[in-house]
C-alpha cells in the first residue's frame, strides 16, 4: 500500500521527502496504519478487503496532509486546486461548471481532505458480525 499511497500523492502535486527515515516517511507508515486499523475494526476483519484498497488509499492520502498541516509542515498555498475541471466540452455542447471564484486556498484543503476521507458507508459491505 505504501507505493500506491506514494504513487497517488504523487499524482496531487505532493512531493516527500526522499530519505528513507524522513519525517514524511514516518508520518506516511503511521497513516497507513492508522487507516487500516480503522477499516479493520469498522469491518471485524483481519485484513483490508481488496474492495476498499483504493478507498484505503485515499484515506491515508487525506490522513497525511492533514497531519502535515496540522503540524505546520504543509503550506496550503502551494497546493494547486487549478487542474480540477471548470469546463467541459464535447463537440456543440458546453457545460460550465459554478464553482467559487473566491474560495480561499484553505476553504478548497478542507473540501478535498472531507472528499479524501469518505464516510463509512463504504465499509458496509464487507462487515463481518463477531461474538
Amino acid at each position: 500500500m505504501y507505493l500506491d499511497v506514494v504513487m497517488r500523492l504523487s499524482a496531487l502535486g505532493v512531493t516527500l521527502s526522499s530519505a528513507p527515515s524522513s519525517s514524511d516517511d514516518m508520518l506516511l507508515k503511521h497513516a497507513i496504519d492508522k487507516v487500516t486499523s480503522h477499516i479493520k475494526n469498522q469491518t471485524n476483519l483481519s485484513v483490508v478487503p481488496r474492495g476498499l484498497n483504493e478507498i484505503a488509499i485515499d484515506m491515508v492520502v487525506g490522513e497525511f496532509l492533514l497531519t502535515k498541516k496540522s503540524m505546520g509542515l504543509l503550506d496550503v498555498e502551494t497546493l494547486n486546486f487549478e487542474s480540477v475541471a471548470k469546463q467541459v466540452q464535447d463537440g456543440d455542447t458546453n457545460v460550465v461548471f459554478a464553482i467559487e471564484a473566491n474560495r480561499t486556498p484553505e476553504a478548497q484543503f478542507e473540501a478535498f481532505i472531507l472528499y479524501l476521507k469518505h464516510s463509512n458507508t463504504d465499509f458496509v459491505k464487507y462487515r463481518v458480525l463477531t461474538w
